[in-house]
């Protein structure tokens, strides 16, 4: 982010309304975005422009006004509309949406990223009685990935952002707690990726390997795929090899029912941002910013008893490889299994 974003200071953004304001606010968007009517009373209003608010720069001077600004960023990430049909609907240029909108997921990314944050205390106790709940217990979040397309990159090797069918796309490796709030998220490695390899680089799965017990409390668990190695602090089901007990299976099939959460929670932020559907972007560093941003804003959407439309059609990342197998983390998969 450049020093003149962060510096420049433009007032109060509630008084920057205009006839173009006026003319478009409630009937194009406040009517028709499924960002905002799934948003928490003035959520949008009150804590996205209050936050980012004092570090809004207009490079452009395009005497676009921060609530105007704000509105036609949403609506570029909760629609599929071209760029120039966005800039269209909002009487501006197509450029500026372009502008606008990575400046936007900047800010968000930025100046909310708290809206993200690890469970601990009261949060992963609420989160560990969901998953109690589920058929799960001692579960503090799911992880599993999904493939983001994307058009080809401009990078040294976009050859790498080809996944296994065959089209481009980046890794967002998502942990979410029992309620569907993400816990952690990590975006932009190649579509080609295997899960445990974009698992092992995120800031999670370093923890897990140096300091463990300062992110899962002893006894304490994250559930995932067969794409996950078996650690103590990461159940993932036995192998199915044909020849599994009876308690196996259970163990197996309460895993999997625990887990789909995560991928509800990929299913509603596409349906929520349906912009993730396929992202028009090149370089990878803005494709990650816009989709972290869309995970941040998804958290700040969910409100407790919300009804909730899942789009099922979410590209898993591959699960294929193998992995070695942790001698402590097998006893402590059988201990769990025999409880079931």
């Amino acid at each position: 982010m450049e020093n003149g974003m962060m510096n420049t200071v433009c007032g109060d953004p509630f008084q920057r309304s205009n006839n173009l304001w006026k003319k478009w606010s409630h009937s194009t968007v406040l009517q028709t975005s499924k960002v905002i009517s799934d948003c928490p009373g003035d959520m949008w209003k009150y804590d996205v422009m209050t936050t980012i608010g004092p570090f809004y720069w207009n490079r452009q001077h395009s005497k676009v006004p921060l609530q105007n600004s704000v509105l036609a960023c949403l609506w570029t990430l909760s629609n599929q509309e071209s760029y120039r049909g966005v800039a269209d609907r909002f009487n501006i240029t197509k450029s500026t949406v372009c502008l606008h909108l990575h400046e936007f997921c900047s800010l968000v990314t930025t100046y909310l990223s708290h809206h993200i944050s690890w469970p601990t205390g009261q949060a992963l106790h609420n989160s560990e009685l969901g998953f109690r709940a589920a058929g799960f217990p001692n579960t503090v979040c799911a992880v599993d990935g999904c493939h983001i397309p994307i058009v080809k990159p401009h990078c040294e090797n976009p050859v790498a952002y080809i996944n296994r069918k065959q089209f481009y796309s980046v890794v967002l490796t998502g942990f979410c707690d029992s309620k569907r709030r993400f816990c952690h998220v990590n975006v932009g490695h190649p579509g080609s990726w295997h899960d445990a390899r974009a698992f092992r680089l995120s800031a999670v799965g370093r923890l897990l390997d140096e300091d463990p017990q300062s992110l899962v409390p002893e006894g304490i668990h994250i559930i995932g795929d067969s794409a996950y190695p078996l650690l103590p602090q990461l159940m993932r089901p036995y192998r199915d090899n044909g020849h599994l007990t009876a308690r196996q299976r259970r163990f197996n099939q309460k895993l999997n029912v625990a887990r789909v959460v995560i991928e509800h929670t990929f299913g509603l932020l596409k349906t929520k941002f349906r912009r993730l559907k396929c992202l028009y972007m090149k370089n990878i560093a803005n494709i990650s910013t816009a989709v972290t941003a869309c995970c941040i804003l998804h958290n700040m959407c969910l409100e407790e008893g919300e009804a909730i439309e899942v789009d099922e059609q979410v590209e898993a990342a591959d699960n294929r490889a193998p992995h070695p197998q942790n001698q402590d983390a097998v006893l402590h998969r059988n201990q769990i299994c025999d409880l079931f």
